[in-house]
Formats: C-alpha cells, sequence, structure tokens
C-alpha cells in the first residue's frame, strides 16, 4: 500500500511540474512575442520584403518599357523600310 501511495504521490509531482514548467514556457513565449525588439525585427524584415518586392516590380517594368521601346522602333524602321 504505501508503494501504491509514493508512486501516486510520484505522478502527482510530476504533473505539477509539468504544469509549472509548461506555464513558465508560455510566459517566456508571451514575453518574448510582445517584446520591442521582436516587434521591431518583425518590422524591419517586414520593410525588407516589401522594400526587395518595389525593387523586383520596378526592374521588371524597367525590362517592359525598354522591351516596348526596342519594339517600338522595330516598327518604325519597318515602315521606313
Amino acid at each position: 500500500m504505501v508503494r501504491q501511495e509514493k508512486e501516486a504521490e510520484l505522478r502527482l509531482l510530476e504533473e505539477a511540474t509539468a504544469l509549472r514548467v509548461e506555464e513558465a514556457i508560455r510566459k517566456k513565449v508571451e514575453e518574448a512575442i510582445t517584446s520591442d525588439e521582436v516587434k521591431q525585427r518583425i518590422m524591419k524584415k517586414f520593410e525588407d520584403g516589401k522594400k526587395r518586392l518595389f525593387d523586383n516590380v520596378n526592374k521588371q517594368l524597367e525590362l517592359e518599357k525598354i522591351a516596348a521601346l526596342d519594339e517600338a522602333r522595330k516598327k518604325e524602321v519597318r515602315k521606313s523600310s
């Protein structure tokens, strides 16, 4: 009987410890997520991604503009010939 009581006590202790560890981890994660440092890193990644996207769009537009100008010149040369 004593052995079963000790095992039950150990299980309760393990469960209580697991709950405390889980709560401590949850608290740390929440603190990290809401910290200014994390918010700043997220905003920097967002801004960097936005800049890259705009740069890529501008490059593509420039390439399309060059292609359209070349096509217009070729048509003009064909009309002149």
